[in-house]
């Protein structure tokens, strides 16, 4: 198994994760409108509902689509609210007061950055999952009398006694 793979899958989850609470901050550095938040966190279901879809989960009703909304907006406009204040400290904040061009920019960049990094890290996963069943199947076939494994060791009466060791 390669760890530097591994690794890899890991990190492009990671900035799955964290690419639309940072697209909830740039929209707050580029005093955006907050209108966009509802678009973003409609953009965040959206995205899950797909990666719902690749793995074969179909468990997705009425209610469960409004509470994931109502959490992915809340949790934006958290982030939107925290950014929005620091920046309050240091210079004048005038947000805008309707959706724009730089609004869906920063939506749709958003969306497709978390869409590209789960396809991306579910290939590699994938990879690495077939490699580490390949190992297993052979090492199966090799304990169950398949083409021996090269050893300098004697089998007696189905031991495996190591000349190494003596």
């Amino acid at each position: 198994m390669n760890p530097a793979g591994l690794q890899t899958v890991i990190g492009l989850r990671l900035v799955s994760l964290i690419a639309f609470p940072m697209g909830a901050a740039l929209l707050a550095v580029y005093q955006r409108s907050p209108l966009a938040l509802a678009g973003l966190a409609a953009l965040m279901l959206a995205v899950s509902l797909v990666e719902r879809r690749r793995l074969s989960v179909t468990q997705v009703k009425g209610a469960n689509l409004f509470m994931g909304f109502a959490f992915r907006l809340g949790l934006l406009i958290g982030v939107f609210i925290l950014f929005t204040g620091v920046l309050t400290l240091f210079r004048d904040t005038a947000l805008a007061r309707s959706l724009a061009l730089p609004d869906l920019l920063i939506l749709g960049g958003t969306a497709a950055l978390a869409l590209v990094t789960n396809e991306v890290s579910a290939r590699l996963a994938g990879r690495q999952i077939n490699a580490v069943r390949t190992e297993l199947q052979a090492v199966m076939r090799a304990r169950q009398g398949g083409p021996a494994a090269e050893g300098g060791g004697e089998i007696i009466e189905g031991e495996i006694i190591d000349t190494d060791s003596r």
